[in-house]
């Protein structure tokens, strides 16, 4: 049998048709509708991706941010997807397609993959970290998801790094860990056009050598690394897996392990024996696609 899984990016929405074991096969994306747009500007884009395929898909599996009710299918909160908070997806999806669906948030659908059959399986105590748009974390605690009572914990665009500044948006996680800091700070330190520097371009000059990217990346390190170390005094975790897009940038990952060995290693107490052990840090298996094979782990096991 054949599922269709569906992951709302701020950016793109990504789809893949998958069997049941997780593989996909067949994916593609296509821009998603700006904040200015509305719902049916959605659904028009959701149009192209499920019409040509209703005849060989069994249900639809989404991944999208916000607080979501898995048990409703209700979106309290929609991330950059403003026009779908207060909707009902699965309601919608049966009325327009009449097809069974399902509905996680993003970052959750990632640990699930992640712990289904990557980086987390056979994982008791872990989480993804998922760098896109906005940021995530899906956490693992004694082998399950755990959701907290308002289905939101590890909505991490929402920790404040500044706390003496909370009516900034850039104190917050969100603007200052997601993958789109980086070429917005290389913007802003340069003077270019933001619109000039995507990711991809970001991580050419990174590996290039070039002294300010290189310090816009060092920079942004720091305060993820130091927002994982944070986390694990809490959460004591064995790993922690980095998601999203610019995961698969081996010298984030470096510069990420770089920055949490130091940390350890400068705590006061650090030479007679820390409380706090430091966890492995990796990279998603399954990198850009954990949101979908996540979404589909949900709806193939959602009763």
């Amino acid at each position: 049998m054949k599922y269709l899984a569906v992951d709302n990016g701020g950016t793109f929405i990504k789809y893949a048709v998958m069997d049941e074991s997780g593989n996909i096969l067949e994916k593609g994306k296509e821009p998603t509708p700006d904040h200015k747009k509305t719902a049916e500007d959605y659904f028009h884009v959701l149009d192209q991706i499920v019409l040509p395929r209703k005849q060989e898909i069994e249900g639809i599996a989404f991944s999208t941010p916000g607080q979501v009710d898995v048990l409703t299918g209700f979106l309290h909160t929609a991330g950059g997807l403003v026009y779908l908070m207060g909707l009902n997806l699965c309601e919608e999806i049966e009325k327009r397609y009449h097809l069974p669906s399902s509905v996680d948030n993003d970052a959750k659908c990632a640990a699930m993959a992640e712990q289904w059959n990557g980086s987390l399986k056979g994982v008791k105590n872990g989480a993804v970290i998922v760098l896109g748009t906005g940021v995530g974390m899906g956490i693992i605690i004694d082998g399950k998801l755990y959701r907290g009572t308002n289905y939101t914990a590890g909505e991490i665009s929402f920790l404040n790094l500044y706390i003496d500044k909370p009516k900034q948006s850039d104190s917050y996680m969100a603007v200052n860990g997601s993958s789109l800091a980086l070429g917005r700070t290389y913007a802003k330190e340069t003077g270019i056009d933001p619109s000039e520097i995507d990711g991809h371009r970001m991580f050419e000059l990174i590996n290039e050598g070039d002294e300010t990217a290189c310090r816009v990346l060092r920079n942004y390190v720091k305060k993820l690394a130091g927002s994982i170390y944070n986390f694990q005094t809490l959460l004591d975790l064995e790993i922690f897996a980095i998601g999203g897009g610019i995961s698969q940038q081996p010298i984030l990952l470096e510069e990420i392990k770089k920055e949490i060995d130091y940390l350890f290693e400068a705590h006061p107490s650090s030479a007679y024996g820390m409380a706090v052990k430091k966890p492995k840090i990796t990279a998603c298996e399954y990198y850009n696609d954990s949101n979908l094979r996540g979404a589909l782990y949900h709806f193939l096991n959602r009763k």
